[in-house]
């Protein structure tokens, strides 16, 4: 799930910055980049926490249901943003 690293360095996104994201090619292909906000539920103080996860994934709802592979006490899923992911030039 981690990006792989070149030289022990994790790739840059297009703003420069490493880029870690979420993915699970069983449930949908990595076509585009969506920003999720969810609350996960941490044990054993079950106090929720806010995060703004980044999920390769297909559809919204595809994005969603990776996030709640990932973290099955996740509630309150919501799209922030989609975008397409650049494909590399064949040839």
């Amino acid at each position: 799930m981690h990006p792989k690293k070149v030289d022990g360095k994790a790739p840059l996104s297009s703003t420069g910055a490493a880029m870690r994201a979420l993915m699970n090619l069983a449930i949908e292909p990595a076509l585009k980049l969506f920003e999720v906000s969810t609350l996960v539920v941490i044990s054993p103080s079950q106090q929720a926490i806010k995060r703004v996860l980044k999920v390769m994934a297909d559809t919204p709802m595809g994005a969603i249901q990776i996030v709640r592979d990932r973290y099955p006490k996740s509630r309150q899923h919501e799209v922030l943003s989609c975008h397409k992911l650049a494909m590399p030039a064949m040839g």
